[in-house]
């Protein structure tokens, strides 16, 4: 029988593995029970309000209540974090700290990771909970290379994150779609940004070799090349 987390995801095959692309932007390895996201940036509204930018409170702790949701209804056995899963070094009364540590004793079945991004300064990883598990650097499992930024790697496949990929369906940003993307490219995928409190950055994808899935309210789409991208490029390189 499906679950209700499955039944909500878009199955894809990429690099010889199927994946289960979620619309809260997480991605489900079935094979390994693992759970993905990236670029969660817990503690920015804090970083914001140290600058005297005043940010709504609870941002963070609601983010982490939701990764945690996730990962559990998934039947994850690991979640791991493409990196920048805070967002600078933490004070020690950041409310989210405690939070994080309280998910941790209710999911103590669940072995959480994170791979270090450029956010996730040492003095920080030292602040927060000790049963987090940080690789400073990238991490391969069953032919997959997990980096926080795009790049290249012999031993497999990259996942990643740290553009925050977002695509706009429609030209004119008036009556236009913007929402954030799984960017599944030849040699890597960019997960999107998971933080409640990041935005996306419009991406300029390859029509001919890349694969966009967009995120709904419930829902993950893939966007047609014929009528989203490749137009656009075409357009680009015809003005220019």
């Amino acid at each position: 029988m499906m679950s209700d987390f499955a039944a909500q995801c878009l199955a894809v095959k990429h690099a010889d593995h199927e994946f289960l692309l979620h619309p809260e932007r997480v991605m489900y390895w079935p094979a390994q029970k693992i759970l993905f996201a990236a670029d969660v940036h817990v503690g920015k509204e804090h970083v914001f309000a140290r600058h005297g930018i005043a940010i709504p409170g609870g941002i963070s702790e609601s983010t982490l209540k939701q990764l945690f949701a996730l990962a559990h209804a998934s039947g994850a056995q690991r979640l791991i974090v493409l990196g920048d899963f805070m967002h600078n070094v933490p004070t020690a009364s950041e409310n989210w700290l405690v939070t994080l540590t309280q998910l941790l004793d209710q999911h103590s079945h669940i072995v959480v990771e994170v791979v270090a991004g450029n956010h996730d300064r040492a003095a920080g990883r030292d602040v927060t909970d000790a049963r987090l598990l940080w690789h400073a650097s990238s991490l391969e499992i069953e032919g997959l290379a997990l980096h926080h930024e795009p790049c290249k790697d012999i031993r497999g496949y990259v996942l990643c994150g740290h553009l925050h990929p977002a695509w706009r369906i429609g030209k004119a940003r008036r009556g236009s779609i913007k929402a954030p993307v799984f960017w599944f490219q030849e040699h890597c995928a960019v997960l999107p940004a998971f933080g409640e409190f990041t935005g996306g950055v419009i991406i300029e994808p390859d029509a001919k070799r890349d694969s966009l899935y967009m995120t709904g309210p419930d829902c993950v789409i893939k966007v047609p090349a014929e009528n989203g991208y490749a137009t656009r490029k075409a357009s680009k390189a015809k003005n220019s």
